[in-house]
């Protein structure tokens, strides 16, 4: 495999508004400037095709969720990993030709997904960047893909986000100097993290966006972006939609939330599983150095 660990996404370069201008993007220069100056690009892939396939996943998976429980109060959870497995569907919208050629053109690098999330309802996850939970070397090649399966309502916990906080420093335990007892006395580790992101929304002035799609719009999101998902207001509101993550060909895959100094355990890396093929990739090669 070969590692440039220098190299860079072509949106984190500092000239993108000279590739643009040089019709580097091919169609998709708008959403090069705005990933690169936001954190985040917009697409609308609603067609019969999309709506077909969106019908068919809630259809799928619907058996799968406990909405009874869930307008009656209860705590479930409401969310599917890996429903690329079972339905057909879930890997159609993952694979999308149009969001892969895009994200070709924007890394400068294959992309390829490595794993799906469904959800019935709003998430109200605490917003967060995904490059805790699972990162790159080099830095940045991983995205995420939200895809509205239906319209959604601003009653339904819909999608928070905030433009330019890609802009800030990746964090990693390491990075904060948390030690393995730390996460293994946290049920939920990543709650560890949150008061450093809120300080940095605070200290920069960062403004949260909620996303209002129709069906069959899509939001992209850099490795770094900070969202999540708002409060459901009105239970009796569903809120169809599927995530899909992305890693980039010939790097180093990494779960940043479980990497430590070198003498706590160095970095945890990972073999993410490629969802068109269903085989994994990339190496798994525990306690390397490797650079900050």
């Amino acid at each position: 495999m070969g590692l440039d660990l220098a190299s860079r996404p072509l949106i984190d370069l500092p000239d993108v508004s000279v590739h643009v201008a040089a019709g580097a993007f091919g169609p998709f220069g708008q959403q090069a400037q705005q990933m690169a100056e936001q954190g985040f690009c917009l697409l609308d892939l609603a067609d019969d095709s999309f709506r077909e396939r969106a019908s068919l996943i809630r259809a799928s998976l619907e058996p799968h969720f406990d909405l009874d429980g869930w307008r009656k109060g209860a705590a479930v959870d409401l969310r599917l990993q890996d429903g690329w497995i079972q339905c057909a569907s879930v890997r159609e919208l993952a694979l999308h030709t149009v969001v892969l050629e895009l994200l070709r053109l924007l890394y400068g690098r294959e992309p390829f997904c490595f794993q799906t999330l469904n959800f019935p309802v709003g998430s109200q996850q605490h917003f967060h960047s995904d490059a805790v939970h699972f990162h790159s070397y080099p830095y940045g090649f991983m995205c995420g893909v939200w895809m509205a399966l239906e319209t959604i309502e601003a009653d339904a916990g819909p999608l928070v986000y905030y433009p330019g906080s890609h802009r800030l420093p990746y964090r990693s335990a390491e990075t904060e100097g948390f030690r393995p007892e730390n996460l293994a006395a946290e049920r939920h580790p990543q709650r560890l993290f949150e008061p450093i992101w809120q300080r940095e929304v605070q200290q920069y002035g960062l403004k949260p966006k909620t996303y209002l799609p129709r069906q069959g719009e899509v939001l992209i999101w850099h490795a770094n972006l900070l969202h999540g998902g708002l409060p459901v207001k009105n239970r009796k509101r569903t809120r169809w939609s599927q995530v899909n993550h992305f890693f980039f060909a010939d790097c180093l895959y990494t779960t940043p939330m479980h990497s430590f100094e070198f003498s706590a355990g160095g970095a945890c890396l990972r073999q993410p599983h490629d969802v068109a093929t269903g085989v994994p990739r990339g190496d798994s090669v525990q306690g390397i150095m490797v650079p900050h």
